[in-house]
């Protein structure tokens, strides 16, 4: 029979094991799967009655409990848009758990940052992560297809006009079996808040439109319903107009609003299986993976 010393010391060892396989193990099983396991999207041929038939569900969403990403990023190789991401996937300590991470802006002076180059060293913290690299989110010339496990992009997409060219690109360079990480805000509680979320049929459309960065459609729905008093930073309406104006060379601009059963469908009609869904703060996060 144990003594009660040996018992503490199992007890503490289980707790720890657990703990252990809980870090380690994918935080949501099963995914769920996209409608056909062909490489086609509903890009080419949507049938909303027939997409339709995988149901989305609130369920399907997590709002409790801890962020768990790492074993999705640990000692793996990444490309984040919009990088670095200080106060998402920063707190997550993504940076610290990739092996290598490259990342992209748009252009060398943007809202969020300065004074960029163009394949130069992505340094976290004194120490080089990877490569920097100026590039459109829905143009990624120069990076290899296939070379990432894992892709990442927070509070991006909401800033692209024509969201499936830039998520098509973003799989593009994915291994298969890699997985696409995103964060978008939450409606309810940015500036948004005032606007509707855009139809999964209008974002298909923008596709196959080739619709551009500098498409300017939705400027008046944004003069119109932007709670200016939330977002201080763009001053006051006329301020925010002429900079609005100006969005194919600042990107400021939300193009659309999404929530977490836009954001479901959008990754089914990509043929990505769907891993975890999850709110937390004013984040909507969602992972796929690559077939």
């Amino acid at each position: 029979m144990l003594s009660p010393k040996s018992l503490i010391i199992l007890l503490i060892c289980i707790i720890i094991i657990l703990g252990i396989y809980i870090y380690r193990t994918p935080p949501i099983a099963p995914s769920y799967r996209s409608l056909t396991s062909s490489s086609k999207t509903c890009l080419e041929s949507y049938d909303r009655h027939i997409f339709h038939k995988i149901s989305f569900h609130s369920s399907m969403v997590h709002v409790t409990g801890p962020v768990m990403i790492n074993y999705w990023i640990q000692n793996k190789t990444g490309f984040e848009l919009g990088g670095p991401s200080h106060f998402t996937w920063a707190p997550l300590g993504v940076y610290e758990a990739a092996l290598r991470l490259d990342v992209t802006n748009f252009a060398a002076n943007t809202l969020w940052e300065s004074n960029l180059k163009d394949n130069s060293d992505f340094v976290w913290k004194n120490h080089s992560k990877g490569k920097q690299y100026v590039r459109d989110a829905v143009d990624l010339k120069g990076i290899p297809s296939e070379f990432y496990d894992f892709v990442l992009a927070s509070h991006v997409l909401e800033h692209i006009a024509n969201p499936f060219k830039a998520l098509l690109e973003w799989i593009r360079i994915l291994k298969p079996n890699g997985v696409l990480l995103i964060i978008l805000p939450l409606k309810t509680v940015t500036f948004d808040h005032k606007r509707d979320v855009v139809r999964l049929e209008h974002l298909i459309e923008d596709y196959q439109k080739q619709t551009t960065e500098a498409d300017l459609s939705h400027l008046d729905e944004i003069l119109r319903l932007h709670d200016l008093g939330i977002d201080q930073a763009a001053g006051n309406l006329e301020a925010f107009k002429a900079r609005s104006l100006k969005n194919l060379e600042n990107r400021g601009l939300h193009q659309h609003v999404y929530d977490q059963e836009l954001l479901y469908y959008m990754f089914m009609c990509l043929n990505l299986d769907v891993k975890l869904q999850k709110i937390w703060d004013n984040n909507n996060l969602i992972i796929g993976q690559k077939r």
